[in-house]
């Protein structure tokens, strides 16, 4: 007789699937490299590509006959936040028609479109059009990068395996930015900037060569081709009695998701009186991650550095992106210890006291004339303060919160409403930051130190603890906030 498991699956179910093989790991970390080199890195290689160029490339176009003003600058760059949002809107459909892996490798299309307006363009639109093709696609990467390799991954080492997102966009802006830093004698001159904007299409190569005999995510398949399809997958990632909770737990999802197991409709999540909380927190975490002004670093820190007297401002950019990328990879060790919830405080924490630093330090150099080179080495510390802290907590975890808090019938469509408010954030911090700090100067942080303070106390106050919960005890925590 069949013995019906929790969830719906049974017994001879499992038994009948063949045993374990030794590539099971092989098959995660092929996924995993493909992924995060193939999709994340080019979000953070785009984020960090023009932050060192922000004097060779106008430079370049007046020399051209082409001169631009700084709004001008800015629009180019913030231009990658259009493309981001376009992609987090486009991306809905294909997602729902071919899954996390054939939507991934459609989009690197516009990977080579971008590296061809970017190498050949004269012309302050034809770099425009180039940006919004790259922000298209890591639109796309951060809707499904994180998800899908937190979906694949056994739930011991979910929290791990969603960084690797995180930690393929820390390793596009710091290679970015190596390779654009004029002290390396790379690429960062008038002669030669252009040929940085190749390397994203190499990267989309290999994702072509790997990702193909990678596993598609069970949370689609489950819903696209049934259980048995589902379960192959995972017993192909995970031992037997792993691979068991996890397809109990998508079928108790679906179950509970009702409609056959689609997804919930936009308006149906909003008016879903269960998931409100969630929802809630989902949305205000990924537009909390843009207005921490981390992206007024990552774009524009090179600009700061200037400001703040640094005498390479180019290569203390470049330093600061190993920072960034060392911190995440010490956060992916940590990430299972410590918890989702105490690395986010750690962010908003840090990032309040960073910021807070920076104003001061600035203050009493400037205008009080009080030891101008040690307030001056005191914002960049404190500028690595941010990094640290942003590294450590929501850079990573934002990027797979939404999966650890929603049921499988409605984590798409959260992202589908929290990922574009995200690029909406984005284009607003790259568009008016560097035009608001030519205008306030020092007192432009003092709007971040606001911020990060809310987003600490909304935190607090509003989030539980995922590490290491299924999606029903997630649902139970938020009963007590």
């Amino acid at each position: 007789p069949l013995i019906t498991m929790p969830g719906g699956l049974s017994e001879s179910l499992l038994h009948d699937a063949p045993a374990p093989d030794k590539f099971m790991w092989v098959r995660l970390i092929a996924t995993c490299l493909a992924v995060s080199l193939g999709s994340s890195l080019q979000f953070g290689f785009a984020t960090g590509s023009l932050n060192n160029l922000e004097q060779v490339v106008p430079a370049t176009l007046a020399a051209a006959g082409n001169p631009i003003t700084i709004t001008l600058w800015a629009i180019i760059n913030s231009c990658f936040s259009i493309g981001g949002l376009i992609g987090s809107y486009g991306v809905v459909v294909p997602l729902a028609y071919l899954g996390r892996k054939n939507t991934l490798l459609l989009t690197n299309v516009f990977v080579f479109i971008s590296s061809a307006f970017m190498f050949f363009g004269e012309t302050w639109y034809v770099l425009l059009f180039g940006r919004i093709s790259i922000g298209i696609v890591a639109g796309v990467a951060q809707m499904v990068a994180g998800s899908y390799m937190t979906e694949i991954s056994p739930i011991g080492i979910r929290g791990s395996v969603g960084v690797c997102s995180q930690v393929g966009i820390v390793i596009g802006i710091a290679f970015a930015n190596y390779l654009t830093a004029p002290v390396f004698n790379t690429f960062g001159t008038m002669e030669r900037w252009r040929y940085v904007f190749l390397a994203p299409s190499l990267f989309s190569l290999f994702q072509l060569i790997v990702l193909p005999f990678c596993p598609e995510s069970p949370s689609f398949l489950i819903k696209s081709k049934g259980s048995h399809v589902a379960l192959s997958t995972l017993q192909s990632l995970h031992r037997e009695a792993s691979a068991a909770a996890h397809m109990n737990n998508l079928r108790q999802e679906l179950k509970e998701g009702g409609s056959a197991g689609q997804d919930l409709s936009m308006m149906e999540l909003l008016n879903e009186r269960s998931l409100r909380k969630q929802v809630l927190v989902g949305i205000v975490i990924k537009i909390g991650v843009q207005f921490s002004g981390i992206d007024a670093i990552f774009y524009y820190s090179t600009i700061m550095f200037r400001h703040a007297g640094v005498e390479d401002p180019q290569l203390a950019t470049t330093l600061l992106s190993l920072v960034n990328l060392a911190m995440t990879f010490i956060a992916m060790a940590i990430m299972e210890k410590a918890g989702r919830r105490a690395l986010i405080m750690v962010t908003w924490i840090g990032m309040c006291t960073g910021f807070f630093t920076i104003f001061l330090a600035s203050t009493l150099g400037e205008v009080f004339g009080f030891e101008p080179l040690l307030m001056s080495n005191l914002q960049v510390i404190a500028m690595v303060l941010i990094i640290v802290c942003f590294a450590v907590g929501v850079g990573n975890v934002e990027g797979f919160l939404i999966s650890e808090i929603m049921p499988v019938y409605a984590k798409d469509t959260l992202m589908s409403i929290g990922q574009p408010l995200n690029w909406i954030a984005n284009l607003t911090v790259s568009t008016f930051f560097p035009i608001v700090f030519a205008a306030m100067g020092r007192y432009a942080y003092l709007i971040f130190v606001g911020l990060t303070f809310f987003f600490g106390w909304f935190t607090w106050n509003k989030l539980p603890e995922t590490k290491g919960k299924t999606i029903a005890q997630v649902t139970k925590e938020f009963d007590k906030y």
